[in-house]
């Protein structure tokens, strides 16, 4: 009798524990990363009152008699299942997926937790908040993390406004397609145009590269004067620039303006003929740009009796003559009669007081006046101080120092630049024409002759940094060598291995180009090709030599079109602005200048039997006799950014086992009433 008594107890004591289990879980609901326990149960122990009987040959055999003395908590077991994500948005709150868990320390003693609710402290550290624990992880070294493996290196710490040295660019490294079906033309001629203003039509092409370079003179009415090698040198500081030749260069045209107005001749042209008067001078022009041997409209409204036919009208010959005044554009000559002819027009109608406007007249001589803007060939432009004429399409026009020019305070040397020179000129352009009547652009420093195959160059830039941090574009070109379909050349702009920029400090830039020919076989892929730049500088802010590689076996030529990039290392100096934190736990910084940078990487820890650990509170777990020794492997670990986990507590099955476990202890509650009411009843017997 008693035996129940005890057994009775045994269930509400079990029964009990299970009830704290399940609160514990109810109340950590909401606790980030919390993993959910439960308890199972199991009998204890039994009392024997025979045992088992083996069979024989007259009788079966017979089952123990035992009967039971309760249960017990067999096990109180830690589900280590995951938990909901749960977005936050704060970039630095870390959701972790699988077996795996944050390694968090305080001084010497190593904790592991599922609760990424971390921030950086104000040292930089990456830390858990409430406690100030520091999250452990991999340090990278200039952005390689390729050490993240192993135990961790220490405390995560990536300071606030962090510092990017620069660094000079080594590798550029090309990659995709070079159009493999790049149609080739017959070179017809070249038309090759100069420097000063003309041109010629050659039918052989072999320049010179030479080095140029210009001075300035800066002078103390604050005019900056680039002056060329027709310069009346030499310049001395504090020289006075009045009468003093500063530069020669051709004439393109004149521009006129309310302050400098402008006179034309006009002349008549292939397709129109001026009558009367002729030539026409127009004088006093206030807009427009103007060339000697160009063209120019005519325009007004036609007088009475105005209009004349020319027949017969079914002659090819027939013309019109058409009398009109001129309108307001045309300066101090507005209002001037001129008669034109007009040959064989074709639906055309005339009549008095029409509007008109005629082109194809051809400019003759011109004066510019004071005020009005001379533009040379090269782009130099003057504003005159005195009139000046126009006679010639090939006349030159040297600006000399006048008065209000002052005198020189500074002198600059602008470096050196390249230029190429055929026939003793510097060409400006390089015009293929084939021999089906397009016409391409060449490379001004590649040879060319009439019955050659000409390819179209396909234009890269590469960025280059030097070892201060300054950026470069260096233009490279990729050329199709004529006779092998599956050979390209390289080149640095117009054509040549060399290359030179100034920069605005007066630092020249100066690259070299070392290289093979690129071949691909013929299925398109790469065979063979190398290439490297050489870099060197010179001027107040030199840096050092350089050397970069570019690696051309990740380019294919296959048909299609040509879809050629690059990418390159190196970099500008900066600051660190903002981090972010990917599902392997890397943590990349970006700076002001672009670069994207591993700082660190976060360690994740595992055990072979996580739910052995022992819980130390705060969400936080230590390692026990039973987890298994740590190891530091992240395979089959996932975090998702700016989220954490939420507990694992599943709330129906926890108001179930709930009703499960108050059910049960009633129970065994019971057990114990009854059999104190059948001891009662035996001790009645007595009385």
């Amino acid at each position: 009798m008693m035996r129940s008594l005890y057994s009775g107890v045994s269930g509400l004591k079990g029964h009990q524990t299970r009830m704290d289990v399940i609160g514990n879980n109810i109340a950590n609901v909401n606790t980030t990363g919390f993993k959910s326990s439960r308890v199972t149960f199991a009998d204890t122990l039994l009392q024997t009152l025979s045992g088992a009987g083996s069979p024989s040959a007259n009788l079966g055999g017979t089952n123990p008699k035992q009967i039971g003395l309760g249960t017990g908590v067999s096990s109180i077991d830690m589900l280590f299942t995951d938990g909901a994500v749960q977005s936050t948005g704060k970039n630095t709150d870390l959701c972790l997926s699988g077996n795996g868990l944050f390694v968090v320390k305080k001084g010497n003693e190593t904790f592991y937790t599922r609760n990424g609710a971390f921030e950086f402290d104000a040292n930089g550290n990456l830390v858990m908040p409430g406690s100030g624990m520091k999250v452990q992880g991999y340090i990278a070294n200039n952005g390689d993390i390729s050490n993240a493996a192993g135990d961790p290196d220490g405390d995560i710490q990536i300071q606030v406004g962090k510092g990017m040295d620069a660094a000079a660019t080594t590798l550029i490294s090309y990659t995709k397609n070079l159009q493999g079906d790049m149609t080739g033309y017959d070179i017809s001629n070249m038309i090759i145009k100069y420097a000063d203003g003309t041109q010629e039509t050659i039918n052989s092409y072999t320049p010179t590269k030479v080095d140029k370079g210009t001075i300035s003179l800066t002078t103390d009415t604050g005019e900056v004067i680039e002056v060329d090698d027709t310069a009346g040198f030499n310049f001395t500081t504090n020289q006075v620039l009045d009468g003093v030749k500063l530069w020669t260069e051709n004439i393109d045209s004149v521009t006129a303006n309310s302050s400098g107005t402008v006179d034309v001749q006009v002349k008549s042209g292939a397709s129109s003929t001026l009558v009367s008067p002729s030539p026409l001078d127009l004088k006093g022009l206030t807009n427009g740009n103007y060339s000697y041997g160009g063209s120019i409209a005519l325009s007004g409204t036609i007088i009475t009796n105005g209009v004349t036919a020319i027949g017969p009208a079914t002659n090819p010959n027939s013309a019109v003559e058409v009398s009109f005044k001129l309108d307001d554009t045309y300066g101090t000559s507005a209002g001037t009669v001129v008669k034109v002819r007009i040959p064989n027009p074709q639906n055309a109608t005339y009549r008095d007081g029409d509007t008109v406007a005629f082109g194809g007249f051809t400019i003759g001589d011109i004066t510019a006046n004071t005020g009005a803007v001379v533009n040379c060939a090269n782009g130099r432009t003057d504003t005159l101080t005195a009139p000046y004429s126009v006679t010639s399409s090939a006349q030159s026009y040297e600006r000399k120092g006048r008065g209000t020019d002052g005198s020189i305070v500074a002198i600059t040397r602008n470096g050196k630049g390249t230029a190429y020179k055929y026939n003793g000129k510097e060409v400006n352009s390089l015009s293929i024409v084939t021999s089906d009547g397009k016409t391409l652009s060449g490379l001004l420093g590649k040879n060319y002759s009439s019955g050659d195959t000409f390819y179209s160059s396909i234009t890269t830039t590469v960025t280059l940094y030097d070892t201060d941090g300054g950026v470069h574009s260096v233009p490279v070109l990729f050329t199709r060598t004529a006779g092998a379909e599956s050979t390209w050349e390289l080149s640095l702009a117009g054509g040549s291995d060399t290359y030179n920029t100034v920069e605005d400090d007066g630092t020249t830039f100066s690259v070299s180009l070392n290289k093979s020919n690129l071949v691909f076989d013929g299925n398109g892929r790469y065979v063979s090709g190398t290439a490297s730049l050489s870099t060197s500088s010179s001027g107040d802010r030199a840096y050092d030599d350089g050397d970069v590689t570019l690696n051309l076996s990740g380019l294919t030529q296959y048909a299609g079109t040509s879809t050629i990039s690059n990418k390159g290392d190196g970099n500008a100096s900066g600051t660190l602005q903002s981090v972010s934190i990917d599902s392997t736990g890397v943590i990349t910084g970006v700076y002001s200048n672009g670069v994207k940078q591993a700082e660190a990487k976060i360690a994740i820890a595992t055990f072979n039997n996580a739910a052995g650990l022992t819980k130390t509170g705060n969400s936080l777990y230590q390692e026990s006799n039973n987890s298994g020794k740590v190891s530091y492997d992240s395979t089959g670990s996932t975090i998702t950014s700016s989220a954490l986990e939420m507990s694992n507590v599943d709330i129906a099955s926890e108001f179930s086992d709930m009703i499960v476990t108050q059910r049960g202890f009633q129970s065994n509650s019971k057990i114990i009433t009854v059999s104190d009411e059948m001891l009662e009843t035996m001790i009645n017997m007595k009385r």
